[in-house]
């Protein structure tokens, strides 16, 4: 593929432009579309220069341009240029009004730096599209000769109790112009959906042709959970495809999907499903040991396949899998949605903020004294055993808190003490050691008559545990003051996941589930079960650590 070249342009008062051209240099050409050039000199804006480019980014502040120079971006532009102009852009060259119309305004004020609420105000726009409403720490600028009848607004903030636009897209001529309000400094430029729009907005400059949305469906609709309604809403609301497809074997289900889905399709076999039907994604909504079987399945008839978690049973299920998708060139993922959950969001955000320091113990523990049940989740043939449900979400957590390679699992596992009608583990413990000194203890149990909380965990400058009702105990001595506090759940966010798998099959995207981290968690599970079988700690296999 041919690179798209860019120029981006900085230089002014007030900023870190260098440090930040680079991040931003860094991500755009993470999306390997592009091939960015870094520059103060504004003769690279003469047309002898400038059109040797796709397009242009402005991140920069203050200043007047030579005539040539001004003449070289606009003629540009109109001859079906892209130019992206990034916070400070508005307030460079404000004596031209050429470019003050060609931008569609000027800077008029701001105000300190502080956090502030972004708010998406065109949803339809692939350039905002599945982006929800943010908080940015940033310095919130307010124009002046700006016309919103000239623009198309994408997303505001609020000021004195007006709201003001924070980005825009207009066309010029035959060319295209994005402005984004944000980015005084690092802060905004390593923001997530910051980063999303400016790169979404260089897109569109540059016309990247826009895909239409992707049909999908799922395999299982099983009354347990609903859970194939819940990933078909994920699928239409959150990812914004096409929902066409149900796959079940029970006739009644079938039946309860068409009243629930209008107009979609409902077979009683994969195999008729794919024959019939062009489908391009699917859903596994099976019991866990048909996983790898559909998968493989649907892979080789050419769909993108997400599996309900766990992946599947074995590593070896896990590689097969991974060949295959990569071998018919198709997404596939994994429902690892609790990567969403409050909990672990807010203990995310706490380690990022430094807070605890560097996390060398982790406690993660769930369940009780109880009969498992009967059912197939109890059942090790079909289940995998009692470390794979659960289990999944726990190991998952703990591999994506610690940066560091796992180097030993010591699995713990009482079998038949007292549940001796399912054949399940009763009590399953793993115990992970990282390279970097962690050690992370994963209690799920059915034989727990004194329980735990969920979360403990230690650091170097503080510690966090679970204290009940939707919060936790957070003490941290980081600024040399002990702080002892409680900290609310953030706001789960489970449509996250599929919002992710929108962007990444529409816009190529970096996928957030990959396969290669759910095959980590089925090696971590799989090789708990064998160091608790041979009563020994086992080294983590590299290839997988």
């Amino acid at each position: 593929m041919n690179k798209k070249r860019v120029l981006i342009l900085i230089g002014g008062q007030y900023h870190p432009f260098e440090s930040c051209a680079n991040l931003l240099k860094g991500f755009v050409e993470a999306a390997g579309r592009h091939r960015c050039e870094i520059s103060e000199d504004r003769d690279r804006l003469k047309a002898r220069s400038i059109n040797r480019f796709d397009a242009v980014i402005l991140y920069t502040q203050g200043g007047e341009l030579e005539k040539t120079q001004l003449e070289g971006l606009l003629n540009f532009v109109k001859k079906g240029g892209g130019c992206v102009g990034i916070h400070g852009a508005a307030a460079s060259w404000q004596k031209h009004d050429a470019y003050v119309d060609f931008l569609g305004g000027t800077f008029a004020s701001h105000g300190p730096i502080m956090e502030f609420p972004v708010t998406i105000t065109s949803a339809k726009s692939v350039i905002t599209q599945r982006i929800q409403n943010f908080r940015v720490t940033d310095e919130l600028y307010t124009l002046d000769k700006f016309d919103p009848k000239t623009v198309e607004i994408l997303a505001t903030a609020s000021w004195h109790g007006k709201a003001h636009p924070v980005a825009y897209r207009r066309t010029y001529g035959a060319g295209r112009v994005f402005y984004l309000a944000l980015g005084h400094d690092e802060r905004a430029f390593g923001h997530a959906e910051f980063q999303k729009m400016a790169i979404r907005g260089l897109d569109w400059t540059l016309r990247r042709p826009e895909r239409e949305p992707l049909t999908s469906g799922v395999i299982g609709y099983g009354g347990a959970f609903n859970m194939g309604r819940m990933h078909l809403q994920g699928l239409r609301d959150a990812a914004g495809f096409q929902t066409v497809a149900v796959c079940e074997l029970d006739a009644a289900r079938r039946q309860v999907a068409e009243q629930e889905n209008p107009g979609i399709k409902t077979y009683p076999s994969v195999s008729e499903m794919l024959r019939k039907s062009d489908v391009e994604l699917l859903v596994v909504i099976t019991p866990h040991e048909s996983h790898a079987r559909l998968a493989l399945q649907c892979l080789k008839a050419g769909r993108h396949v997400i599996m309900e978690k766990p992946f599947c049973l074995t590593v070896k299920e896990a590689d097969a899998m991974i060949e295959a998708a990569s071998k018919n060139r198709r997404m596939l993922s994994v429902f690892h949605n609790r990567r969403w959950d409050g909990d672990y969001m807010t203990i995310k955000d706490v380690i990022q903020r430094g807070l605890l320091g560097d996390v060398f113990h982790i406690e993660l523990a769930g369940g009780g004294y109880h009969h498992p049940g009967y059912w197939w989740r109890s059942h090790k043939p079909i289940s995998g055993g009692g470390f794979y449900d659960w289990g999944a979400h726990f190991v998952d957590w703990v591999l994506g808190l610690v940066p560091a390679k796992l180097t030993e699992i010591s699995g713990h596992f009482q079998d038949k003490r007292v549940w001796h009608d399912v054949t399940n583990e009763d009590h399953c413990n793993a115990v992970l050691r990282f390279g970097n000194g962690c050690c992370a203890n994963i209690e799920l149990s059915s034989l727990a008559a004194v329980n735990k909380r969920r979360w403990r965990i230690l650091g170097t400058k503080g510690g966090l545990e679970d204290v009940g009702d939707n919060r936790f105990r957070l003490v941290t001595f980081r600024d040399g003051v002990k702080l002892d506090s409680f900290v609310a759940y953030q706001p789960g966010d489970w449509q996250a996941y599929y919002r992710n798998i929108g962007d990444h099959l529409t816009l190529d995207e970096p996928l957030a589930v990959t396969p290669e981290s759910a095959r980590r968690v089925i090696g971590v599970i799989e090789t708990a079960e064998k160091s608790s079988r041979a009563r020994k700690a086992v080294p983590a296999p590299r290839e997988w650590a």
